[in-house]
């Protein structure tokens, strides 16, 4: 069974239960505007798009282009820099003090935060982020952060994380198998909340693209399926 029938017999099942569920989505390593990202934004049909971008690089031309798309810039780290000595990789990692990489992040927040589609949202480069980091983000600032393929966590540092990656990154980057693709839809409508679709426009093949084409307008098109946006996901809490 192909990824995308998996997605719609999960989508009839919760229909017939009358359930809707909601699909969010987050492109990683945006730094500039290219070829490659305007593919992505026809690829997604109107699906409302966080785009996860990284300060080091980051061109006033893509901060301008997000405002005028209404698209959410999120904040991938500082440089996608990886300072682990060993083990697996990760810029907001163990490798450095929590209170050195916290203020790495700040520093490269100001050149995020002149935008008006910016939202103080911290996706980490690879998915990984010490502990103390993550505990830290909150008094820096930060009311979210993302990850990949966790229950979303309400409270005053919101987390939302993505589940569905279409890019086999230890095969040559190629295209999920179809069964791998599966078990991702499958764990992620085990969880309860916003379903993520995370995906890397940059490196997109042919069939990437179709997969996320179809991903794409299954979401848009069946009853018991909706997008949302980082805008509302990530919302800050009321004051109390």
């Amino acid at each position: 069974m192909s990824a995308i029938s998996t997605l719609r017999r999960l989508l009839d099942a919760a229909a017939a239960r009358g359930e809707r569920r909601l699909f969010w989505w987050r492109d990683d390593d945006a730094t500039a505007l290219s070829a490659a990202l305007d593919r992505l934004f026809n690829d997604a049909a109107g699906a409302p798009l966080a785009l996860a971008v990284i300060p080091d690089g980051a061109t006033s031309e893509l901060l301008e282009l997000c405002k005028d798309r209404d698209v959410a810039v999120l904040q991938h780290g500082v440089s996608h820099t990886n300072h682990q000595g060993a083990g697996k990789s990760a810029e907001l990692g163990d490798a450095r003090p929590p209170e050195e990489v916290i203020t790495g992040c700040v520093a490269a927040r100001a050149r995020l935060a002149v935008s008006p589609a910016f939202l103080p949202v911290m996706v980490p480069p690879w998915n990984r982020a010490a502990r103390g980091v993550l505990d830290a983000l909150p008094a820096a600032g930060y009311h979210g952060v993302s990850l990949f393929g966790g229950p979303t966590v309400a409270g005053p540092m919101r987390r939302v994380d993505v589940h569905i990656d279409p890019i086999a990154w230890h095969a040559g980057r190629e295209f999920q198998p179809q069964a791998t693709l599966s078990a991702m839809i499958e764990r992620a409508f085990d969880q309860h909340g916003p379903i993520g679709l995370m995906t890397h426009h940059l490196v997109h093949t042919g069939p990437i693209r179709a997969f996320v084409a179809a991903f794409a307008e299954t979401v848009r098109t069946h009853p018991a399926a909706g997008w949302t946006d980082a805008g509302t996901l990530f919302a800050p809490p009321p004051p109390s």
